[in-house]
Formats: structure tokens, C-alpha cells, sequence
């Protein structure tokens, strides 16, 4: 295999096959929509203090990490199962187009997506008693991203189900 070759399969590498445009949709942009919700109604209503808020944060970066990581082995499974049951006479076809790389990269994505959520929902409470007690901006920097990208990637989630229905489909008329 050469190095070209090689360096389509690298995550960068199907990044660029896939382009910026990529991440430029209706996944991003509700997203973003429903967390500014969800921030202006915890902000302007001023539901609870900051100590307050630290301690529910704690329950909720828990709930977070147990969906996250059930979410993660469930992508992975629905890769697997895609993968078995896809066409194996189009497969090499779908490769020199590059749309295999296409069809494959949002899973990688995706995962990647779910593992940071797991990673920085299972830290979140140890590093918030040891270092961000009293540092409310950081704190909320990291809450917030970390809600954006569960949204995110749950919306993610089902637009990789659409996906799969679509090719299940597609499959479907070539056998």
C-alpha cells in the first residue's frame, strides 16, 4: 500500500476527503440552538446559585459519561452490523470513489464525539473539587461545551441513522 494511500485511511485524511462542509449542517446548527436555549433559561432565570449548580453539574456530568459510553459501543456495533450486511460486490466500487471513506468517516466522527464526552464527563467532577472550585468561568466554559457536544452528538447520532437507512436502501436495489 502506498503512502497516499495510506494517509486516505488516517482521520485527517478522510477529513479532507470529506472537507469542512462536513461539519456545515442542520446537526450543527440545531445544536447550537438548543444550547442557547437551554443557556439563556439557566442564566436569565438565575435557577440556582453557582454552589448549586456545581453540585447538579456532578450528577449531571455522571448521567453524561453512562450515556456516552452506551451510545459509543452502540455506534460501533451499528458500524459493524452496517458493514457485514453492505453489498460486497460494490464495496471496491465505493472505495476508488472515495464514497466509502465518505460513508465511513462519520462513524469515526461520531465515536470520536462520544469517547471526548466520556473523557470529559468522568474528569469533570474530580478536576472540579481539585481545581475549579472557585473559578466559575472555566467552569462554565467546560460545562457548556461539554452539553453542546452531548447535543450535538445526539443529533449526530440520528442523522448517522438516516445515513444508514439510506444505504440499507440503496443496498437493497443493487442485490
Amino acid at each position: 500500500m502506498n503512502k497516499k494511500k495510506y494517509n486516505e485511511t488516517t482521520f485527517m485524511g478522510l477529513l479532507k476527503i470529506n472537507g469542512v462542509s462536513f461539519f456545515l449542517n442542520y446537526t450543527l446548527l440545531y445544536s447550537l440552538l438548543l444550547f442557547l436555549f437551554i443557556h439563556m433559561l439557566i442564566t436569565n432565570f438565575n435557577i440556582c446559585s453557582f454552589e448549586d449548580y456545581k453540585l447538579i453539574s456532578e450528577d449531571i456530568f455522571s448521567k453524561i459519561s453512562s450515556i456516552s459510553s452506551s451510545i459509543f459501543g452502540i455506534v460501533i456495533a451499528a458500524l459493524a452490523v452496517s458493514m457485514s450486511v453492505f453489498n460486497q460486490k460494490i464495496v471496491g466500487l465505493l472505495e476508488n470513489n472515495k464514497l466509502l471513506h465518505k460513508f465511513l468517516f462519520p462513524f469515526w466522527f461520531l465515536v470520536l464525539c462520544w469517547g471526548v464526552l466520556i473523557l470529559i464527563s468522568s474528569l469533570m467532577p474530580i478536576i472540579n473539587e481539585k481545581i475549579i472550585v472557585s473559578h466559575q468561568i472555566i467552569f462554565d466554559v467546560i460545562t457548556g461545551f461539554t452539553v453542546w457536544l452531548f447535543i450535538y452528538a445526539l443529533f449526530f447520532s440520528i442523522n448517522i441513522t438516516g445515513l444508514l437507512i439510506r444505504l440499507f436502501i440503496q443496498n437493497s436495489k443493487v442485490s
